[in-house]
């Protein structure tokens, strides 16, 4: 990469942080619907815990795990994003940053976006046509389950925090991890359907001795009741 490449690079970085969602400005919470909120109070008494963030976005913005960050935790964040992954490589040097998206096999597949940075960018096909406005980009990407992210990672950890947001293809990530062997505390995934007690994550998550114990607008929080 040449030097006014580099440099380009990091002053985009830098205003997609501290300026444009001006870092320096303390917030109660960064979540778009106060998940963090819960999460944190959930979480009061433990200063060392681990998450996994599948669908990571933004260090800052509209983001469900900085608070645990600040607070001492680390974890493993993930996004389709190249630019994201920089973001968090910058801003959260403590954590593992992928580059991949999450499915439940491994596969190279179709990334669906608009943008270099978005939450609406997907690995569904028919979701961005439903979200997206104008031309739908597309390219390839590699896709790994939860299981190689952790076990790439070497990381042992209990698993305290498995935070989802994929556009679409939550499910999908939930199936990539044995819950056998790794059972998040507690899980935050969308679930758009109004009846959520007919979805299939809400299904799945239910099997797996989950409760649910707080719902936003499209974020849900289970908790792990063994």
């Amino acid at each position: 990469m040449k030097m006014y490449e580099i440099i380009k690079k990091k002053l985009h970085i830098i205003h997609n942080i501290y300026i444009k969602h001006k870092y320096f400005i303390s917030k109660k919470s960064y979540s778009m619907d106060g998940e963090d909120l819960i999460i944190f109070d959930y979480f009061k008494n433990k200063n060392d815990g681990f998450f996994i963030d599948a669908g990571c976005y933004h260090p800052i913005h509209r983001n469900n795990t900085f608070l645990l960050y600040k607070k001492g935790w680390k974890g493993i964040n993930i996004d389709i994003h190249s630019f994201s992954i920089d973001l968090f490589n910058h801003l959260r040097p403590k954590d593992l940053n992928y580059n991949f998206a999450i499915s439940n096999k491994h596969e190279t597949l179709n990334m669906y976006y608009q943008k270099e940075l978005s939450q609406l960018s997907t690995i569904e096909y028919e979701q961005a046509k439903k979200v997206f406005q104008g031309p739908i980009k597309e390219k390839k990407i590699q896709a790994l389950t939860l299981d190689e992210i952790l076990k790439k990672s070497k990381i042992e950890k209990k698993i305290d925090l498995l935070d989802i947001d994929v556009e679409g293809a939550d499910f999908k990530v939930l199936q990539s991890l044995s819950f056998d062997k790794h059972k998040p505390e507690l899980i935050c995934v969308e679930i758009h359907d109004k009846n959520i007690k007919e979805n299939k994550t809400f299904k799945f998550l239910d099997s797996c001795n989950y409760e649910l114990i707080w719902s936003g607008v499209f974020s849900h929080i289970f908790r792990s009741k063994s």
